[in-house]
Parts: structure tokens; sequence; C-alpha cells
């Protein structure tokens, strides 16, 4: 395959092996840096040495490659905040009483909070004040807050910085880690009265954007421009998706159509096909060329402005710079190098990238769409324009999707069956929203927005979300709860790789290693289902509420006390399709019961525990019963207690000391999570 030799796909390969390797061991700064100085210096002797050489250098390419992997490292060890000595982790507490930060983004709230991320600046003690870094969760309670913030200004708060929470159920979305993967440490909760704004924003291109934005929204909304509409609108063209209602996105989530929502490499690709159109007549003119891809490039970052520079936008917008460059070259293989190259510079700036849903996505579906996407094409000559059009985006459609899917897999656990036939509408009609929508914002800020135009945008975004609602409702067409870990998701992406190898070259090497990558995947699918073929008990944490689960092979018995909750139980959801579970049968909480090999007794609020003589080997205590632990302990001596989520605070901590006392373990859901009683073959 011709693409495997450029050198730019082979050097950024090894910078990401570099840089998973840097996050995932503990290395030395001092071994590390050393170690790159000497290959460093290695690498120079090779290339001298290459110089005079008339065939490859085998001492060059290993230096090379070695010192690319090595960058990869540091890079990674580098942006890690717990090798910054002046990052905020690396602090005393006690050096601190109030710190200075600058918001630089407004995240979508929740029930109970406004949260924004935040830059911190410097700290204040008593006695001196120091510049530090790093960012921060700023959550703001709802029921307390009064002042209007936006990305940009700086506030003075108190320096209370708490760990993010972990989830308390297995299988559960892992905020602490994505917020982690955003370099994201510490949160901090406040009220309204613990702020103090010390201006009003920051004179920045942020800030400049964001009361543009304002700005727009406000113009926008006074037109007859439905509320959801201009939800939709406010996602597609200023990555603003906080208005957008929780039924809309999970219909275009269900439509296979949810990438529109988000600003990302669509948006900006289409952007970039509309503008590359406009420009066309430059390519006649006398370095046309250079002149058309400089603007080309230039209104692209004008977008990314416009859209809050957001670290989405901003790698989508760098990478389809690179792309525009290599698109004027004309050829394929430019673009593939630019794709490349831009993935390049970005993980130097920033590694942590890597781990970005966004990113993977956007890097994947434009990889496919190029490689596969041709070859796809060719299999179908149509003769007619509108049926060769049509074709063109269905191909693109499945390539895309054959890009993206294991990926979508892995964290989303569902597939749109229909996700063609969304993208055979929305695509063409996204073109035509982002040209026109361009077109809206600039008459409105020139007040010179005609009703007919507002309404007529606004009834195509309505047509557009109708449709998507009614490609959702063909609830059979979508597949979800779909068990799918990483090892299934690294597997599917080998078999994809030996299938573009065979696409390009068929030869029987090629087949080979086809037909091994379908034997990997079948075995990652068989590892996967025997992992899950154990049995497991486990007590989840809700609030209030007590819920005992017990799995054998693919089928949940679970005793619970939810009502008519379970069909909505997102932590049964998540725990169902962790554990590839299909059957769930429901039964009433009983006060004993035989976990594999473990007895155990539950405790509710009539303190009953007495049972002929019955020795369990952990008590489970529900429903806050008044009992005197200490006598229960003495009376039983079982091996442990837990306590779910159905108990008062107030009991729980007298308990906890109680047990500690008493010697006996003590495991609280509310603080240590779900408990999982046993595993068995």
């Amino acid at each position: 395959m011709q693409f495997l030799n450029f050198t730019i796909i082979k050097l950024s390969l090894f910078l990401i092996l570099g840089i998973i390797t840097g996050f995932s061991f503990e290395i030395p700064g001092t071994a590390l840096f050393i170690f790159f100085g000497c290959l460093f210096l290695l690498f120079i002797a090779g290339f001298l040495r290459a110089r005079n050489q008339i065939f490859d250098d085998v001492f060059f390419g290993i230096c090379t490659w070695s010192l690319i992997f090595t960058l990869g490292v540091a890079a990674a060890f580098l942006h890690q905040p717990k090798n910054l000595a002046n990052h905020y982790i690396n602090l005393e507490d006690s050096e601190a009483e109030i710190m200075q930060i600058r918001i630089t983004e407004s995240l979508k709230p929740n029930l109970y909070n406004e949260p924004y991320l935040a830059e911190v600046e410097k700290i204040f003690s008593t006695e001196n004040s120091r510049l530090v870094k790093g960012r921060i969760l700023l959550s703001i309670s709802k029921d307390s807050i009064n002042k209007d913030l936006a990305p940009g200004m700086k506030l003075l708060v108190p320096y209370n910085l708490k760990n993010i929470a972990e989830p308390l159920n297995p299988y559960r979305f892992n905020y602490r880690n994505y917020m982690q993967k955003q370099r994201v440490e510490k949160q901090l909760q406040v009220g309204d009265s613990e702020i103090k704004i010390l201006n009003e924003k920051e004179e920045s291109a942020v800030s400049y954007a964001s009361k543009l934005r304002e700005t727009i929204i406000q113009k926008l909304s006074e037109t007859k421009i439905e509320k959801n509409e201009l939800a939709i609108i406010q996602a597609l063209l200023l990555g603003q998706r906080q208005d957008i209602s929780k039924e809309i996105y999970e219909e275009y989530a269900a439509a296979g159509a949810i990438h529109i929502l988000a600003v990302s490499g669509l948006h900006v690709g289409i952007i970039l096909l509309i503008l590359n159109w406009l420009f066309k007549p430059l390519n006649y003119l006398k370095n046309g060329l250079i002149f058309k891809t400089i603007l080309l490039i230039i209104l692209m970052w004008g977008f990314a402005i416009l859209a809050g520079l957001s670290p989405s936008v901003v790698r989508a917008v760098t990478m389809f710079s690179f792309i525009a460059i290599g698109m004027q070259m004309r050829r394929k293989t430019s673009v593939l190098n630019s794709l490349f190259i831009s993935l390049f510079i970005l993980l130097l700036v920033n590694p942590y990238f890597i781990f970005q849903v966004g990113f993977q996505l956007s890097y994947l579906a434009v990889f496919a769409i190029v490689t596969i996407q041709p070859k796809l094409f060719k299999l179908w000559q149509p003769k007619f324009k509108i049926t060769k059009y049509f074709w063109g985006l269905l191909s693109v459609s499945i390539a895309a999707q054959i890009g993206v899917l294991p990926l979508s897999l892995f964290y989303f656990h569902q597939f749109p069956g229909l996700f063609f036939l969304s993208n055979l509408v929305v695509l063409p009609v996204l073109g035509i929203i982002l040209g026109l929508g361009i077109l809206v914002i600039i008459l409105s800020l020139l007040n010179l927005l005609p009703n007919f135009i507002a309404e007529t945008y606004g009834k195509l975004i309505s047509l557009m979300n109708q449709f998507i609602s009614w490609v959702a409702g063909k609830e059979e067409f979508v597949f979800t709860d779909i068990h799918f870990n990483i090892w299934q998701n690294l597997s599917a992406y080998l078999l994809i790789f030996f299938f573009i190898l065979l696409l390009y070259q068929k030869s029987f090497r090629n087949l080979v290693f086809f037909l091994c990558g379908i034997l990997i995947f079948q075995s990652s699918m068989l590892y996967s289902k025997m992992q899950n073929s154990t049995s497991e008990s486990i007590v989840f944490h809700k609030s209030r509420k007590t819920m005992i689960g017990i799995q054998k092979d693919k089928k949940l018995i679970l005793y619970h006390n939810l009502a008519n909750e379970i069909q909505e139980e997102i932590r049964l959801k998540d725990y169902k399709t962790g554990r590839n579970i299909n059957q769930i049968e429901e039964k009433q909480i009983q006060n004993i019961l035989a976990l594999s090999e473990t007895s155990v007794l539950i405790v509710d609020s009539s303190a009953v525990y007495k049972l002929n003589n019955f020795k369990p080997d952990l008590v489970l205590l529900r429903d806050s019963p008044k009992i005197n632990l200490e006598r229960l302990i003495g009376c039983l001596n079982p091996k442990i207690i837990v306590a779910d989520g159905s108990n008062y605070h107030t009991y729980l901590s007298r308990w906890a000391e109680t047990a500690k006392k008493q010697k006996t373990r003590f495991h609280h859901t509310g603080k240590n999570g779900a408990f999982r009683i046993s595993t068995e073959p």
C-alpha cells in the first residue's frame, strides 16, 4: 500500500506509541532526557553517515524511529501535572487560602450547578502570593448564582479544591478520569457570595469571540426562530450546546446524527468544501492557488474564533488547514500527508489529545474517507448525475462509519442502523444550513436580516429536526446496549487496517493478513464471552434505595425496592451493558440471601437480626435500622458489615467508628462504591 511508505505516517505512529508509553509508565525525568539527548546525538551521527550512503541506512532508520518514540514519551512527561513544579497539585494546602482564576469555558449546566472550566493563575496566603498554573472544574450553585460569568473573566475564590468524584457503581462513566484527560485535576464548589470578580473580561480572542456570540444569540432570539431551532443554530454555528433539550439530543443520537450537534471536523470540512467551491475562480489566476489557500485558512480560523476556540474546534481547524494545503496540490497523497502532519503537530503541542474521543473520531473518519471511499465509489458508476451524487454521499457515509464504528461501539455501546439514511439527508442539508447560517449571522449583525429569511432558515432546521425524530422513532433499527471492550476495539481496527491493505494491493500476503485479522477479532470476541461467563454478586449504591444483584451468565437476578424505576435506572443499564446481560429477573428483598458461597443477612428498619442462630459471612444494613452495632457484631461475628445508600448519614459515621473499634471491616457504598461480593468461575 503506497501510503504506508510516507515518512510522516510512520513518524506519527511512533510518536503515538511514545505518548501512550509516557502516560502508562512512571519514567524518571532525568534518565529520560539524558537518554533523549544521547539519541539525538546518534540521530545526527546517523544522518551525516546516511548522506554518503547509496542504499538505505538501517542505523539511521533505527535512530530516527527511536528518537521520535522517545520524543513522544518526553512530550507526555512534560505535560503531566505531577511533573510541573508550579502546578497547584504540587503545592501544600497550607500554602494557599485564596486563588485567582480565569474562566476559559462554559459547560452544560446540570440540575444543581453552573459548571465552568477555569485556569488557576495565582494563589494567595497570609504572607505572600505565588504564580501557579493548572485547570480546575468550577461549579457554582444554581440557587445562589446571580452573576453572569463568561470566558475571560478573572475571579477571586477560596482555595478549597476537592477531588472530582469517581463513579460509585461499576461500568458507569468515569467523569474524574475524563476530566483528568482534559488536564483538570480538581474541582471547586462555591456559592455566589464566595466569588469576587476582578474584571469584567480579559481582552483576548476568546473574550471577543464570547461577546460576539452573545450578540449573535441576542440578535437571533429577537427573530421568529423557535427555541428548539435556535438551540440547534447555536450548536452548529457557535459551538454552544447548552440549550439543546435532552429529547432532541437523544433523537439525534438514535438516528446516528449526533456528530452534527458538536462543531467538529465535519462542520469545518463542509465549510472548507463550500469555501473551496466559492473561490474556485481563483484557480485560474497567477498564484491564485496560493491566495486561495491563504484565504481558506484565514476564513476557517475566523469560524474557529466565532465558535469559541474550544479545543475540538481548534483541533478540527488545524487539521483542515493542513488538508486545505494538500487539496490545492491536487493529490490524494498530499491530503493524507497533510492529515498526519496536523496529527503530529497537535500531539506534540498537547499529547492529551490522544485520549479525547472527538480527536480520535475526527482523524479516523477522515482517514477512512480518504483511503476507503475512493475504492468504494468505484464499485458502481451510475449513469445519471443525481444518482452519482447520492452514491458519492452514501460512499462517504459508509467509509466514515467503517472508520468510527469500533470506537463508537466502545464508547457509546450503540449502533444506529439507519445512519446511511440520516446522512444521505442531513449531509446535504447541513451544508445548506452552515452556508445559509453564516449569511444569517452576518445580516443579523448588520441589522439587515429580513424576517422571511429568518423564518425560512428556522423552518429548514425544523424540518431537519422532524426528519431526525422520524428516523429515531424506528426503534427496531437502533441497536443499543452493545458490549464492546478495549480488546474487541483494537482487534476490529486491526481487521479494518488489513482490509484497507487488501483493497489497495490484492496479493496473497495481504489476503493472509486479512484472514489473520478475522481470526484475531474472533478470538477477542471469544475472550470477552469467557470473561463475562463468570458469576458475580453485587450491592449497588443508590441513594435512599436498595439494589442487590446476582449475575449468572447473561442473567441478572435483582433484589430491589425501586418501585417502577427499574426501566430508567442508569446503574442497571450500564451494568447490563458492561457484563453483557440480556435478562433481568426482579425479586423482593429477603432477609437471608446466599450469594455464591457468601451467606448474607439483611437487616432493615425492623432491626431483626437474631434468626435461629444464623451466622452470616456478611451483614447488609439498609433503611437505617436502630441497632446496637457492637452487640450485633458480638452476636453474629460477621466478616464484613456493608451499609448501602438507603441509610442516614448520621448512622453511617457512628457505625463506621463502632466497626473500627470491633476490628470488623466496614463498607459504605456511598463512600467506597458498590460492593462486589464474590466472583466464581
